[in-house]
């Protein structure tokens, strides 16, 4: 006999089966994650080169001064811009 929609919505409403040595487990629950903003950023050399990196953070600042680390040594760099790519 096919199995109609009553069949199946009959035992909604049957208290649940429990089975048998179920115990509930407590998950621990971790700490909120920290918020990350993660920019594309461009540099402009004092000698004109241009260079471009990316930043990550905790703030803007942050995540800026990450990309001018990653600037080669060998020139002062400016801040010309940066681009969000991930973060509020």
């Amino acid at each position: 006999m096919p199995t109609t929609m009553a069949t199946r919505i009959d035992g909604l409403n049957d208290p649940p089966r429990s089975a048998p040595n179920t115990n509930l487990t407590l998950l621990p629950v971790a700490a909120p994650a920290t918020a990350q903003l993660i920019l594309a950023v461009e540099f402009r050399s004092t000698d004109g080169r241009s260079w471009n990196a990316i930043g990550g953070g905790d703030t803007v600042a942050a995540a800026l001064d990450w990309a001018r680390e990653c600037c080669p040594d060998d020139t002062s760099w400016e801040l010309l811009g940066w681009e969000d790519l991930y973060g509020d």
